[in-house]
């Protein structure tokens, strides 16, 4: 699989599928948010690249934590302008409204955290680990692509 981390080659099915995103919910997101922050309009079909999933999947952990689904976009878009470590944990206080509240931290740093208020700690490396290995295995495994 070539390069892909902004190649824009997956259909909405198929990011929905692999985010977690309900395909209705995902429609919503693209319609709210400008479009082009996590998807590319070719003639009626949108595409994502893995970069685009990953923001979307993302987004879905932090509006579960109470963040509004704008500033989760937003938030998500900010940490995954480039791939992150494997490692890599987003650390974001409950109830933040801020795009770029939170911060990047190793998994091994965790137990160092002082806490005085509840968190939200999202596998960032993680989850774009998954997407990333998703979408080569649609990728290579002969599925409708644009290039």
């Amino acid at each position: 699989m070539p390069e892909t981390w902004r190649m824009r080659a997956f259909s909405s099915e198929e990011a929905s599928q692999i985010s977690g995103v309900h395909r209705g919910t995902l429609d919503v997101w693209i319609h709210r948010e400008p479009a082009d922050l996590f998807s590319q309009k070719r003639g009626t079909r949108r595409y994502f690249s893995p970069q685009d999933i990953a923001i979307i999947a993302v987004a879905l952990d932090l509006s579960r934590g109470g963040m509004p689904v704008l500033t989760s976009i937003a938030c998500a878009f900010e940490r995954l302008q480039a791939e992150p470590p494997l490692d890599a944990i987003l650390v974001v206080k409950n109830g933040a409204v801020s795009p770029r509240t939170g911060r990047l931290i190793a998994d091994k740093d965790v137990p160092r955290l002082q806490v005085d208020h509840s968190f939200q700690l999202i596998p960032i490396g993680q989850i774009a680990a998954r997407v990333r290995k998703a979408c080569a295995e649609l990728y290579e495994g002969g599925t409708d692509v644009a290039v």
